[in-house]
């Protein structure tokens, strides 16, 4: 595919979905997927995290800003590679942090937003609950009161 040979810089290990594993630096990508637009849109997203040197974050904003940034860079290889742009699916993947952010800042007891105190613990400036978390945004968000 010619989005792929024009990151020959870069390892593409074919998978189940789209990621990046900063770790290893390797671009999972989901081959079946390519022959659609969204899909190579999302092939171009990994890209981007990759050239941006996206590696770690230690807070649900950061991993928000570095995919809003990762989203923008998309924008310009997607016109790059004449591939269109559709605002929809990009949506959907931006709510999805959305939801994964809110879900996971909801105090479990009170249901109020609250302040992120580390990677995976939150605290209630409500009711004095805190919780933890786990750090990875492909699991299911599940919040464990440790006190309050």
């Amino acid at each position: 595919m010619e989005i792929i040979a024009a990151y020959s810089q870069h390892t593409f290990l074919p998978a189940t979905h789209f990621s990046y594993d900063a770790a290893d630096e390797v671009i999972n990508y989901y081959p079946q997927a390519l022959k659609t637009n969204s899909g190579k849109i999302a092939l171009l997203h990994e890209i981007s995290h990759c050239e941006l040197g996206h590696f770690h974050y230690v807070s649900d904003l950061q991993l928000y800003a570095m995919e809003i940034d990762a989203w923008l860079l998309t924008r310009k290889l997607a016109e790059k590679f004449n591939v269109p742009v559709e605002e929809d699916y990009i949506d959907e993947c931006i709510e999805s942090y959305n939801a994964w952010i809110e879900k996971r800042g909801t105090c479990p007891r009170c249901s109020t937003f609250c302040a992120q105190k580390s990677e995976t613990e939150f605290s209630c400036y409500n009711c004095s609950t805190r919780w933890r978390v786990s750090a990875s945004p492909q699991v299911r968000t599940r919040r464990r009161i440790v006190a309050n």
